[in-house]
């Protein structure tokens, strides 16, 4: 081998050795507590009607984010939804698995998922108005959806290639 590529070989090498095990990428990138119901959760209980209205307003608010972004951002008609959206929660979301580590997820905790994640902001309270609203606009969502779509790929449930890396860049974070 070249000299350089040997020294290039050797600073990954440690690199990788220096960052912990050589699959860090099992390690979850979020904070799995984050986005889980906590214990004796009891959502906020409202007129249905009133907050889904009230969800569709927060689904298309940018100023929910750190970073610009809402719902609609990465979701508008259907957008980024994979098949998996129409089954009845709570079931596997990659996006879940894939950055915290959560297998399956009830749909406030989907929420909860794209608030931390794409959308960089902070967990919503967990009784709140808010969630219960955006859970019921997404849950009216979800009954119009149709897994024999085809949905744009979620850039935020992609597995990075380099397991040495200790934050992949969120294709969605950047704003």
């Amino acid at each position: 081998m070249k000299p350089l590529a040997m020294s290039l070989l050797s600073f990954v090498a440690f690199t990788c050795f220096l960052n912990g095990p050589a699959f860090a990428a099992d390690k979850p990138e979020i904070d799995p507590a984050a986005i889980t119901r906590p214990q004796g959760y009891k959502p906020y209980a409202g007129d249905a009607r009133e907050l889904a209205v009230l969800g569709e307003k927060l689904w298309n608010d940018t100023r929910l984010s750190s970073n610009g972004m809402s719902c609609n951002t990465c979701h508008a008609n259907h957008g980024a939804f994979q098949a998996s959206f129409a089954k009845p929660y709570p079931h596997r979301v990659a996006m879940a698995r894939d950055k915290a580590g959560v297998k399956r997820v009830h749909l406030d905790e989907m929420i909860q998922a794209c608030m931390v994640m794409p959308m960089a902001a902070k967990p919503l309270p967990w009784a709140s108005k808010e969630l219960a609203a955006l859970t019921a606009h997404t849950s009216k969502l979800q009954k119009s959806f149709r897994s024999d779509a085809t949905a744009p790929a979620n850039p935020c449930s992609v597995r990075h290639a380099n397991p040495c890396a200790l934050r992949p860049v969120n294709p969605c974070a950047a704003k």
